[in-house]
């Protein structure tokens, strides 16, 4: 067994909150390792964001060419070659690897490829070497959460699916938040019969009613069931998942499943013998610089149980190396835009406040149809919706529109500043973009909308 160190920061995790603390702390002069068992780049980089934005790109482009008649464009006999699918989504998440093990490198930081452990505060078990640190960041990440009802292996998580080199006939997906919903709309885009499972009583339950709603219209390929349980499963090949739905038990046959019902955080072997403290979900439980209840020890990312998006982990590991570096550092949750990368995607940011009602609101609307430029770009299904104040302080936007995902970068920045309506509106915007659709949005809410239905 050998000793390494000592270090400033020691880094468990190598995922976006992980290893862009690694960096920072680096940038600082600090000493700086890093461990990593897996890949680096963690969930985010190579079984999620990136796999899974490389066949939506993929999806979204076949059915593209297979509207460009709409264009005046004849490309008849536009086909899907899965496996050069899957080999281009390989060849972006090796790039981005290697980018991240290049970044480490130039900034000077020790990688231990091992999973690493804390014996105490300041001693971390990395492989066979011992390694002293002033300071330790757990970035550790979470792992998707099981059905105890599927008893065991044979289905697919957010880990596995992205892996497979064959489509199956159909697939069940359990759970419809925004994972569910995305997979639904890459595997269904593949000629896959897509059946969603969801036990809240609409999909995407964590948007707004409104959203839900317009999706579940949206989505006409899939076979929705809300308000719906799996209790038993036979299988497999093919699967019979015995369903509880709210018109009475019904048989859903899939050749393959995929269980989507959200992530637990994953907590390094020692913290807990020591007597970390743990939130109820089982993360750990941190405070506004993103410190553990153990001395030197902070938590980002996934592992906290909380926020579970890779800008919110980056946005922590910034507060907690300021922090140990001797700085403010302190981390705010408010106004974390969502995204969803469906078709059309869905974006939201603002929080509404405690006990909301529509009627204390001044609410905007705007539809995608009556867009010139998505007239233009032969797209129709989708709006924005923006809620302000009873003295128009910008509350809450939602887009569902092509874009969204970009769009919602706009809104974010004009909540977080606490822009009025008519300070929203200052700006000129340029025409014809997809932008338009909140200045249209905004000026409802005034009543100015020219273009406004």
């Amino acid at each position: 067994m050998s000793n390494a160190g000592p270090y400033d920061v020691f880094v468990i995790g190598a995922g976006p909150g992980g290893y862009s603390a690694a960096v920072l702390a680096a940038k600082k002069g600090l000493r700086v390792a890093i461990a990593e068992g897996s890949n680096l780049g963690g969930t985010c980089t190579n079984t999620g964001c990136i796999p899974a934005k490389a066949y939506i790109e993929s999806v979204n482009l076949l059915a593209r060419v297979r509207a460009a008649s709409k264009f005046g464009i004849e490309a008849g006999g536009a086909t899907l070659d899965f496996a050069k699918v899957k080999a281009r989504k390989d060849r972006i998440v090796k790039r981005l690897t290697k980018g991240i093990d290049y970044l480490l490198g130039q900034n000077g930081i020790d990688l231990f490829p091992h999973n690493a452990t804390v014996r105490e505060p300041g001693v971390i078990q990395a492989g066979d070497a011992t390694v002293r640190t002033r300071f330790t960041i757990v970035a550790t990440g979470a792992r998707p959460n099981r059905l105890e009802v599927l008893n065991g292996s044979g289905y697919w998580t957010s880990d596995e699916v992205f892996e497979v080199d064959a489509l199956p006939g159909s697939l069940s997906i359990i759970g419809a938040g925004a994972v569910g919903m995305e997979m639904a709309h890459i595997f269904s885009s593949l000629g896959v019969k897509v059946t969603l499972i969801e036990a809240l009583d609409r999909i995407l339950p964590l948007e707004m009613r409104h959203v839900s709603e317009f999706m579940a219209k949206a989505c006409r390929k899939l076979e929705i069931l809300t308000s719906s349980r799996v209790e038993a499963v036979e299988g497999p090949g093919p699967w019979r998942l015995s369903v509880s739905t709210p018109a009475g038990k019904k048989t859903v046959e899939a050749e393959k499943i995929l269980v989507s019902t959200g992530r637990r955080p994953v907590v390094p072997g020692g913290l807990e013998e020591l007597g970390i403290g743990l939130t109820e979900t089982g993360g750990i439980r941190t405070d506004g610089h993103m410190r553990t209840s153990l001395e030197g020890v902070y938590a980002v990312g996934d592992a906290t149980g909380e926020h579970m998006y890779a800008y919110v982990a980056t946005r922590e590991a910034a507060a907690a190396v300021e922090h140990l570096a001797g700085g403010g550092g302190e981390i705010s949750y408010r106004n974390i835009p969502s995204v969803v990368f469906t078709n059309p995607e869905v974006a939201s940011v603002g929080d509404l406040p405690e006990g909301f009602e529509p009627a204390d609101c001044r609410i905007g609307t705007f539809p995608l149809s009556a867009l010139g430029r998505a007239r233009t770009m032969e797209e129709h299904d989708g709006y924005a919706r923006i809620a302000a104040t009873r003295e128009g302080r910008l509350l809450r936007v939602t887009i569902v529109a092509p874009h969204a995902t970009e769009l919602i970068t706009w809104a974010a920045l004009a909540i977080d500043r606490g822009l009025t309506v008519e300070e929203f509106l200052r700006p000129y915007c340029p025409h014809p973009v997809l932008g338009e659709i909140l200045k249209e949005a905004a000026e409802d809410i005034l009543g100015v909308s020219v273009h406004h239905p």
